[in-house]
């Protein structure tokens, strides 16, 4: 500042600015203040569209409305250079709120979405296992609009969602490490099921409401489905395992036509193991895996790993050979 002696009155330059005429009026007091204030303006425009989407994401009953808001949320920058707001949820909450009003408009509230007061986060709690874990989202930094559901004290991934990508993926080892191995020796089979149906709830309503590519891996029932080995490599060794202690239990493993191992069960459930590129003339890789068939088409790999102790024995001694291929894309 530097005074005027003729009138006494005070003339405000801007710092770091040459003292010229046009530098002047252009950045003059009242330019700065009005600048200031059409900033703000924006600002506060900024967060009322925040605040509709949030009344969006909370109230609406339209499916598609609601994973509108939910893709908006999650990559809504509230804040700005004018206006901070210090109480905020994380984009990792948004994902979680709206899986729960999903749960909502298909009447199956089977969580319970909680706050942490002393971690700062919204996590979902499953009634009879809460008191083993709780379920966040840990947001994927290398693709727009994805999140990885996440076992808080273990850190086993769940599935993968992406919303622009409109994809939901199953995670074979984190299902069989904490619902097969660490639940079945805290909980019974009727308590781990009523999880894993959640989980299932969740990939129909992806796959029926918006269109989603949800593979189920493990957990998948249909009888046309191929659970792919992550070892590409004949499993002899484990083969000759499974037919002694197949034979143990009263079961036989037998032969097939095209040397398919076929193992039959109780009412009629049959798992078949061999290799899927015998089917591609021009395959060049084998692809050994198992397909688990059943009349009703509601016996999955997941199913067999609680109802047959054996087979569970002899999946998990095995892993090395037999774990079921997840896409390597995302785990």
């Amino acid at each position: 500042m530097e005074k005027n002696n003729s009138n006494g009155t005070v003339t405000f330059y801007p710092n770091n600015y040459e003292n010229s005429e046009e530098d002047v009026h252009s950045l003059s007091t009242k330019g700065r203040l009005l600048s200031y204030n059409n900033q703000l303006k924006d600002s506060l425009h900024n967060g009322l569209k925040f605040t509709e989407l949030l009344d969006e994401l909370i109230e609406t009953t339209d499916s598609q409305n609601l994973l509108r808001a939910a893709m908006e949320l999650t990559l809504f920058q509230l804040d700005t250079a004018y206006l901070v707001f210090p109480q905020q949820y994380s984009q990792s909450d948004y994902y979680l709120i709206f899986l729960d009003r999903l749960l909502q408009l298909h009447q199956n509230e089977q969580v319970i979405l909680q706050s942490s007061d002393r971690n700062d986060e919204l996590y979902h709690e499953f009634p009879g296992i809460n008191q083993n874990g709780y379920f966040t989202f840990r947001i994927d930094n290398t693709e727009e609009g994805g999140a990885y559901y996440t076992e808080k004290n273990t850190g086993e991934i769940l599935f993968y969602l992406n919303f622009q990508r409109r994809i939901l993926h199953f995670n074979s080892r984190a299902i069989t490490n904490l619902l097969v191995v660490d639940y079945s020796n805290t909980f019974n089979y009727e308590t781990v099921k009523k999880f894993e149906m959640y989980l299932m709830a969740l990939g129909d309503y992806f796959k029926k409401d918006y269109g989603f590519d949800v593979d189920f891996n493990i957990m998948d029932p249909s009888n046309s489905t191929f659970y792919q080995f992550g070892n590409s490599g004949i499993p002899q060794a484990a083969l000759d395992k499974l037919f002694i202690q197949a034979a143990r239990e009263n079961f036989m493993l037998v032969t097939g036509l095209h040397n398919e191992a076929i193992l039959k069960l109780d009412n009629g459930v049959e798992v078949t193991i061999y290799d899927k590129s015998i089917e591609d003339s021009s395959a060049t890789l084998n692809k050994w895996g198992l397909v688990v068939t059943d009349d009703d088409h509601k016996i999955s790999w997941f199913d067999l790993l609680f109802q047959y102790d054996f087979i569970r024995t002899w999946y998990l001694d095995n892993l090395s050979s037999l774990e079921i291929q997840s896409n390597p894309l995302y785990f």
